[in-house]
């Protein structure tokens, strides 16, 4: 009777002939909070969730009904009991993963009390471009990523969302958008640039926020080759007038290398042919010496 047959690595470790699988362990998030703030960041956390499932199904071959877990198991009992009674006016039983999900949009995309904020001043306050990265490309992407995420922090989706082009009021949606992205540019040189570009030759730009993003790009490139090549021009330009103005070194014995002696010079003396004048005579005291109360 044959055993069963393997090779052996030279560590003496057995050479599997069929890659084993090696999963990760992804849990969906729970919900556990009505509260407008924790609703986005789990809305964010199971959109994750489910790109993670559905990337493994993909390499593995599973089924994704059967991997993917259902949204009602992960919310907190406490939690899907109010839920049901108050906000989707059911039973626990006859609750959905539709039902929960599109009451979760439906609060995570509109403004938290029905409260519409100063949203030039939150934008002004909050949104700031990083001059600090010299990557144009980085810099303009992180601009429009933090632009994105104080929408979504604020329930703004209604407001300036990007959305579908078929949804109500979609155009005006995107100029107050691409407003606001203009608004906020930083430095004022490229602000005032694209300003200007918007209102006389790139109309298009005002309701286009992808348009602008490539414009946006195009010119933060150009300043940021003229601001490189300025930086080098001056510092060539500081590094050839410190050669220009470099002192005289000096030698061991205190001379300079052109002869000149550290020594101080002489005081200056009176010519040779002039003539000191006397000092006038002293007058003898009106009473006598000092000493021998005499004249003399």
């Amino acid at each position: 009777m044959s055993g069963t047959r393997y090779t052996v690595d030279s560590d003496g470790d057995v050479e599997m002939s069929i890659p084993q699988p090696i999963f990760e362990v992804i849990r969906a998030p729970e919900l556990s909070s009505w509260d407008h703030a924790a609703l986005i960041e789990w809305h964010r956390e199971w959109e994750r969730y489910v790109e993670k499932i559905r990337h493994r199904c993909t390499t593995t071959g599973e089924t994704y009904e059967n991997v993917v877990a259902t949204v009602k198991g992960f919310v907190k009992r406490k939690t899907l009991k109010n839920m049901a009674m108050y906000v989707l006016k059911k039973s626990v039983d006859d609750v959905t993963d539709a039902d929960i999900m599109s009451a979760v949009q439906a609060r995570c995309r509109t403004l938290k009390n029905e409260f519409v904020p100063d949203v030039t001043s939150l934008f002004r306050q909050s949104l700031r471009m990083d001059l600090s990265v010299d990557d144009c490309d980085a810099r303009v992407f992180r601009y429009y990523e933090d632009f994105n995420g104080i929408v979504e922090d604020n329930g703004l989706q209604g407001l300036i969302g990007a959305g579908s082009e078929s949804d109500t009021g979609y155009k005006s949606r995107m100029k107050a958008r691409c407003r606001l992205l203009v608004e906020n540019l930083q430095p004022p040189v490229l602000k005032a640039q694209i300003s200007r570009l918007i209102e006389l030759e790139r109309r298009d730009c005002k309701s286009n926020d992808v348009a602008l993003f490539d414009l946006i790009l195009e010119h933060a490139k150009v300043q940021q080759r003229f601001h490189r090549m300025s930086q080098d021009t001056t510092a060539k330009r500081d590094v050839k007038t410190n050669k220009q103005v470099r002192p005289p070194q000096r030698s061991p014995d205190g001379s300079s290398k052109d002869g000149a002696s550290r020594v101080s010079a002489p005081a200056p003396t009176a010519p040779r042919g002039a003539v000191a004048t006397p000092r006038p005579p002293r007058l003898p005291p009106h009473d006598g010496c000092l000493v021998c109360k005499g004249a003399h």
